[in-house]
């Protein structure tokens, strides 16, 4: 095919890298180039116990559920995409002095989403890839089940996310208005229908260009805080108490987790570096060498968890930038600059950035790839090669249940489209002192009714407060 396309016309498609192919209505999966996986959205939560932290370590630890070579993400996704709530809202306004009041409000959030990022919904994807076709199905399922269950057990709602709904998410991420969004052709694979027909795309050493006026940054995470919770993921949004203090672009925010084979040697490994440091401490060694005392420290605590049923794993935690090219530079030094007030520095993915935002997508960490010398599976995928080149942790799993970006924001009840008002973070919410009683079957997946609310406006004068309180 290649050899009838004339040389001047002849480009690399980049949807060779999507493992995107099929997915099945019955069962909910999705059947990719060499893996098979599911994918689930979910809302923020507005906060977590240590309890949370305890039931996702828990899941992580069950070969059951993650066996080996399997992977784990959450994505994170925040953009300026914000027309379903706009939209939804200004429907329910009637008469013509209020359908004009929220043509107003509605045009000046939408202005603020686009032009200051200072409005954007949030919303979370959470796949699990298994690099074996012959996987079994009732065994896929079973897992879903499985992990649908932890997650609701710590507050967090989810649901099956299918291919339409899929194909949205990546569109506009890769900057395809949904206005513009055709329905899935069912005779071609998903991943030739994620790019538009003028997508293009250029790799710098800093960034990536698409479609000449976005821009793509990805950070990864060279140093973080000797000591980290689940509940203070939110702080990755920005610091409530810190005036205007959040991310202006559109964002990804990935955490990947890989399950490591031969489980039994990494564990002897482990034990064995452990007693060489011990041995070298014992000899004297620290005096020469500080840094040797807290390496023990830490590798003792692996080894603790080791014995205790925790598995090795390589995490993947990074942070994308993508908007215009001026708003996505600024966001990123200023989301470095933010960080570091916790502890954590980011530094940008040189020469990576294109694998680190493939990586990110919903089960792409790993596939099956071509079979070894002797016959035998081996896995492959983008997770893996960034592994090798040294991006990416081994750690074990227990470490990974404060990591995930599950926190965020309140929206509001989504079933109550009352008060269309934004968080401090940016997040668009609605607000009603009704709950859901007004609309009681708009949202069949609402949160439960909660109609006892409790109220305080605060601001310093001039802010708004009297005309909120009117409204």
């Amino acid at each position: 095919m290649n050899a009838s396309i004339h040389k001047d016309f002849d480009r690399e498609r980049f949807s060779k890298h999507f493992v995107y192919e099929s997915y099945d209505d019955e069962t909910q999966l999705f059947f990719n180039r060499g893996s098979i996986g599911f994918v689930l959205l979910a809302w923020p939560l507005v906060g977590a116990s240590v309890s949370a932290q305890n039931e996702i370590a828990e899941f992580l630890k069950s070969d059951e559920n993650l066996p080996a070579e399997s992977s784990l993400q959450v994505l994170m996704i925040g953009s300026n995409n914000i027309e379903n709530f706009l939209s939804n809202w200004q429907s329910y306004r009637k008469g013509e002095i209020f359908i004009e009041l929220a043509n107003k409000r509605t045009e000046f959030l939408r202005d603020q989403a686009q032009k200051s990022g200072s409005v954007k919904d949030v919303v979370l994807l959470i796949s699990v890839t298994i690099p074996n076709l012959n996987a079994n199905i009732d065994d896929m399922i079973r897992r879903r089940d499985a992990l649908k269950d932890t997650f609701r057990s710590i507050g967090l709602s989810t649901e099956n996310v299918n291919a339409q709904q899929l194909l949205k998410f990546l569109r506009v991420i890769f900057g395809w208005p949904e206005e513009e969004h055709s329905n899935i052709n069912q005779y071609e694979i998903l991943s030739e229908q994620i790019l538009s027909g003028d997508f293009s795309l250029f790799e710098n050493d800093d960034c990536v260009n698409v479609n000449d006026d976005q821009i793509f940054i990805s950070l990864e995470a060279r140093k973080r805080p000797a000591e980290w919770k689940l509940s203070a993921m939110d702080l990755f949004l920005g610091n409530e108490m810190r005036r205007d203090e959040y991310i202006k672009s559109n964002f990804l925010i990935h955490f990947g987790l890989q399950i490591l084979p031969n489980q039994a040697m990494e564990r002897t490994a482990a034990i064995t570096k452990r007693e060489a440091l011990e041995r070298n401490i014992n000899a004297g060694m620290g005096k020469f060498f500080p840094d040797i005392q807290q390496e023990a420290a830490d590798l003792a605590g692996v080894v603790a968890a080791l014995q205790s049923g925790d598995r090795v794993v390589n995490i993947h935690f990074n942070v994308i930038m993508f908007d215009k090219t001026k708003k996505a530079k600024q966001s990123a030094s200023a989301f470095c600059s933010m960080l570091r007030r916790s502890g954590w520095y980011f530094v940008p993915c040189k020469y990576d950035h294109v694998a680190v935002l493939l990586a990110a997508l919903p089960m792409q960490l790993v596939e099956q790839g071509p079979k070894g010398v002797f016959g035998q599976n081996k896995t492959s995928g983008i997770g893996v090669a960034l592994s090798s080149l040294g991006r990416g942790i081994k750690t074990v799993s227990v470490e990974s249940k404060v990591l995930l970006p599950i926190i965020g924001e309140w929206k509001g009840d989504l079933s109550s489209p009352g008060m269309l008002l934004a968080g401090r973070r940016g997040q668009i919410m609605y607000w009603s002192p009704f709950g859901g009683a007004l609309l009681p079957t708009l949202n069949k997946n609402a949160a439960a009714p909660n109609e006892n609310f409790n109220l305080c406006i605060a601001g310093v004068p001039g802010s708004g407060k009297s005309i909120l309180c009117k409204n």
